[in-house]
């Protein structure tokens, strides 16, 4: 029979919309998150959603609050460190074709409204320590000394999720570290001649540094610097604080970049190490009553704004086939088959275009530029919509 209780260990954007999907669909469902306090989940800088995330919002009744507490992307324009234009889509027309925008909010307003439409099936303060099941169901351990049992248990607690750690012995390959990282904030910059609304920014340099911006209201201001380790090898993080390096390393590039940087507080800034797992299909997402989704399952790198989607794609597909099948191997085995194929082209896809911007020399930069001025406003947005919007529920 149909899936009748469900748990969800982690509470993040896949786990949150995955309960969503369960309990809309009349299954028990409890989430499961190890942090205390639901306001350090409401944490991280901003990001884009781009059409596909809002047709599987959709499914949930969600996209229109959603879109309420965002800002609508009309363009994605790709510029050079110089300043000069390589490429720019008109995004407008074909959300108007979809009939679902894209969009640039706070990842924390995203987790908020997701939290407050879980309600009472998030179980905060609760570590997942392990679990065993059997023919009629899975039990799952935490930290605590407490159990949970049900008829599936759905891992979304991240890259280094402790339910595949589990699933799989603790014989896991480490994720693959992607050679960049991202120095991720929201700046307070009011003023629509400075960043003006609606186009997503996103420039490639030289000695492998890339800056990504856009505004998100008319006060804040996303920005995402993408440093090699080349690059940021050379950073004096003993003597200096994060805004000061990324002031200096930036200095030279076009406004308004360093007038965001100036206007961002140090505190605010966040560096992550990206990485990502290179797809194999002999490490399936799951086995028997345990089901891995969003970077528990297939963690991307931020090349293609797709982590959050795929994973808000997870939740809706998963939640439904969970809901419809006859039994879970059957449902887990139907949601890998439709979402594979999918998620691999999108983590090798955002994997190559990320070997892209570490390129360091000028003649290989100026190379990069004639290629993406040739090719991103044609073959390659072509290509992008092509991927994103291939998909079925």
């Amino acid at each position: 029979m149909p899936v009748q209780k469900a748990v969800v260990v982690g509470a993040g954007i896949g786990g949150l919309t995955t309960a969503i999907g369960l309990r809309n669909a009349g299954v028990d469902v409890k989430v499961f998150e190890r942090r205390t306090e639901p306001s350090r989940l409401l944490t991280g800088g901003g990001f884009m959603l781009w059409h596909n995330a809002f047709v599987a919002l959709r499914r949930l009744s969600l996209d229109d609050r959603v879109a309420k507490v965002s800002s609508e992307i009309l363009f994605h324009e790709f510029r050079s460190d110089r300043g000069r234009t390589l490429a720019r889509w008109a995004i407008a027309p074909e959300a108007e074709r979809i009939g679902a925008p894209a969009v640039a909010l706070r990842r924390s307003d995203l987790n908020a409204l997701l939290l407050e439409e879980a309600g009472d099936t998030v179980v905060m303060g609760a570590q997942c320590v392990g679990f065993e099941q059997d023919a009629d169901g899975v039990t799952v351990r935490f930290a605590d000394g407490s159990e949970e049992r049900a008829d599936v248990l759905i891992g979304a607690d991240g890259m280094r999720s402790a339910v595949r750690s589990a699933l799989r012995d603790g014989h896991d390959m480490a994720p693959r570290y992607a050679g960049y990282t991202a120095w991720q904030a929201i700046a307070e910059l009011p003023g629509e001649d400075i960043v003006p609304s609606g186009t997503f920014f996103n420039l490639w340099g030289r000695g492998g540094l890339r800056f990504l911006y856009c505004r998100l209201n008319e006060r804040e201001v996303y920005w995402d610097a993408i440093t090699s380790d080349e690059a940021s090898g050379a950073f004096d993080m003993f003597r200096k604080d994060k805004r000061q390096v990324m002031c200096e390393t930036y200095a030279a590039w076009p406004d308004p970049i360093p007038r965001i940087l100036a206007a961002t507080r140090n505190d605010a800034i966040l560096p992550i190490d990206i990485a990502d797992r290179p797809p194999a299909r002999e490490r399936a997402w799951g086995h028997g009553r345990v089901v891995l989704i969003g970077d528990a399952a297939h963690p991307m790198t931020l090349n293609l704004s797709q982590g959050a989607g795929q994973a808000i794609e997870d939740g809706v597909v998963l939640s439904g086939l969970l809901a419809r099948e006859a039994d879970v191997p059957t449902a887990a085995a139907a949601f890998e088959k439709v979402r594979r194929e999918r998620v691999d082209a999108m983590v090798r896809g955002a994997y190559r275009i990320g070997e892209l911007g570490k390129w360091n020399g000028s003649l290989a930069c100026g190379a990069r530029d004639l290629f993406m001025r040739a090719f991103f406003g044609t073959f390659a947005k072509k290509g992008t919509y092509r991927l994103m919007m291939n998909f079925e529920y």
